[in-house]
Parts: structure tokens; sequence; C-alpha cells
């Protein structure tokens, strides 16, 4: 494909995602791009699957189709559940999830490919914060044959993209029945967020971003830019920063970055850098084009297990446990709240430090309380 137009298709993946009377639309510039027809798009829970949105569909999923799917057909969904176990991000052709045979037997394929005229899918899976994770698939027919490698590959890239978006719509409140992303959203967020231009010039700072950089551990702004007190971290800072802000005007391919940001003798803050892009005028043409997501590790708004278990891949009962140490509890005292023993709640912790790597309690805590892809909006 044709540079000018990937960077073309990218912008326009942002600019969709962020206003949710257009969401659908980004459904069918994926379509577009390889070239087919069919598609479906939605939001589900991590913990048993379940369709709580859809995000978008293709025309040959009609009104009756779509209700059938989200009450009967989404939960027989062969590719969709047997991709689901799978940490995600996960990218796969339907070949790779079931056999031909075995898929030409099932009710799914039967009553419902068949209805809708699709027979092979590229699909992912995608985490997201509150405990859901997004779900894709595009179609071909069986006559059009299955998709190869180039395909997924394109597919791929794309997909990082939409759930990069997706994440930050709802993060920024979008798909709460708002028409864009309007200041005042920004303003009341439990979020601390920074709408940036490419040279690191401040668009604006909501209140827990004010009142992070007004500490000047982690960040602060001089002559209207932004700046890392560590100053090892600020060429790496500018060049993620206008990266994502050439994807969210439209001219590059980079979908953002997490970032660890030292402090002088104290926590990390971890940022979250996403191109950012809209089509409304509050913020003038084009503009913000990058956003700066975090949470303030002092807050004493306290993440949830169903957040927490939907960033780090854990258990319900794991990311309930380590919400409690979050909170402040000890290992002893989270059990009790929790209502198991001491020896549970210590092999539920061994658990999760062999899933997330870390090694010591404290470290695990401070990760969290910094981590920005916390699910943590206001109300």
């Amino acid at each position: 494909m044709d540079e000018n137009r990937l960077h073309a298709l990218i912008g326009e993946i942002y600019e969709l995602c962020l206003d949710p009377e257009r969401m659908a639309d980004a459904g069918r510039t994926i379509e577009k791009a390889l070239g087919i027809g069919s598609s479906i798009h939605f939001l589900s829970k991590q913990s048993n699957g379940r369709m709580v949105e859809l995000l978008s569909a293709s025309e040959n999923f009609d009104a009756d189709a779509r209700r059938d799917y989200a009450a009967h057909y989404h939960d027989r969904n062969v590719w969709f559940q047997r991709a689901l176990p799978r940490p995600p991000p996960v990218v796969v052709r339907g070949e790779e999830l079931i056999e031909e045979q075995d898929f030409l037997r099932t009710e799914f394929c039967a009553d419902w490919c068949s209805r809708v005229d699709i027979f092979h899918m590229i699909g992912c899976t995608y985490p997201l914060p509150g405990g859901l994770v997004g779900g894709s698939g595009v179609h071909r027919t069986r006559r059009q044959g299955a998709f190869d490698e180039a395909d997924k590959r394109l597919y791929a890239m794309l997909m990082g993209h939409f759930a990069r978006a997706v994440d930050l719509s709802l993060r920024l409140g979008a798909s709460a029945g708002q028409v864009g992303i309007a200041p005042d959203i920004v303003e009341a967020l439990a979020l601390g967020v920074i709408l940036l231009d490419a040279d690191r010039r401040v668009i604006q700072a909501n209140r827990v971003a004010e009142a992070v950089l007004a500490r000047r551990h982690w960040l602060t702004v001089v002559d209207g830019r932004l700046r890392t007190i560590h100053h090892g971290s600020l060429g790496l800072l500018s060049w993620r920063i206008a990266e994502a802000a050439r994807t969210g005007a439209g001219v590059g391919l980079d979908p953002g970055t997490v970032l660890r940001l030292r402090a002088p003798g104290g926590a990390a803050l971890q940022v979250l850098i996403a191109p950012f892009r809209v089509a409304t005028g509050a913020w003038g043409a084009r503009r913000p084009t990058a956003a700066l997501l975090f949470r303030d590790p002092d807050s004493a708004v306290a993440p949830q297990g169903t957040s927490i278990s939907a960033v780090y891949a854990l258990s319900p009962a794991e990311g309930r446990l380590v919400a409690l140490l979050v909170a402040g509890f000890s290992l002893t005292e989270a059990a009790s709240r929790a209502g198991i023993s001491l020896n549970t709640a210590k092999t539920q912790l061994k658990s999760v430090f062999a899933r997330t790597g870390f090694t010591r309690q404290a470290q695990l805590v401070a990760d969290v309380r910094a981590n920005p892809l916390i699910g943590i909006l206001a109300g």
C-alpha cells in the first residue's frame, strides 16, 4: 500500500474513533484497506467474553443479524471464544484457531456464517480498561479464499492503531454519549491528561496534571513546553511525543507507548503517550495531536481489582488481592478482607509475581499506583 495512503488511513482511524457518532466508520476504513466488505468490532467482558457493546459492523450484518448475534451467536463464535483465553493482544487467522472440517460442524458456521456469507477470518483481541477486552474480525466468503500472512500483517498494524484509539476514547469519555472530546470533559477526569503539540507545547493540562506538574517530581513546564525533571529522559519523551503527534496529524505510523519517568528518590511515573486527533473546533485546526495520560501516584483514588486484572492479565481473585494491597492493607489484612486464608493469599501473590515479573510487594504496589493503563475515570 502507498505510504501516504497508509498515513491517511491511520489518521482516519484516530479521528473516527474519537467521535462516537462516527465510530462505525472506523471499521469500514479497515475494510477498505484490506479490500473486503465484512467486519465486526465489539467490546466484551474479559472475565466471560459476554459482549457489552457493538462498536461497528458491516452492511452484511443487517439489523436482524446484529440482534441475533448479540443475543445468541456471539457466545457461540468459536473464533472469538478460542482466542479469548490467550493473553491479549492476539492477532490470528481463523484457520489457526480451528481446522476447516471442525469449523464446518459448528453451529456458528452452519447457522450464522452461512447467513451473513462469511467463512474466512482474521481476528484480534486487545486489552481495555475496566475489565473489558476489544474484539475484531474481518471476513471473506468461502469463494474468495483465505487471508494470507501479508493480509494479517496489514490488519495487525491497523488494529494496533484502532485498539489504541478505542482505549483513548474510553479513557477520555468519548463513548459516554459525548460528541467528540470537549475541554470540560478532560478537566473533569480523575486521570492526569496533558494535551500537546509535536514540539511539547502544552495546549491543556487538567487539574490532576496541574497538581503533578506543581510538585516538580517528574514533569514541569518551562516557557509553555513540557520538560522532564530528570534531564536524561527528555530526549526520549520529546521523540515519542513528536511521533505520536505525527500520527495524530495523519502523517505517521506510531501508535504511542508507555514510558517510565524517574524522580530523585521517588517512585517512577508511568505515562501513556498516544496520538490524539479530533475533527471538532474546540481545539483549533487539527489540534491537539498528542495526549499524555498518567495516574497521580499520590492520589487517594484506589484502582479497582477488575481494572488491575485487565491490565496485568491476572485472575479476578488475584486482581482483588492486589487492589487491597494497593489500598494500603497488609497481606494478612488483605486476606481477611478477601475472605481467604493467608496461605491462599501467599499463593495468589506468588502467581501475581510470576505473571508480572515483580519480586517484591512494594515494587508491585508502586507500579500499579502509577500505571496509566488502569481504568480510573471518575464516575
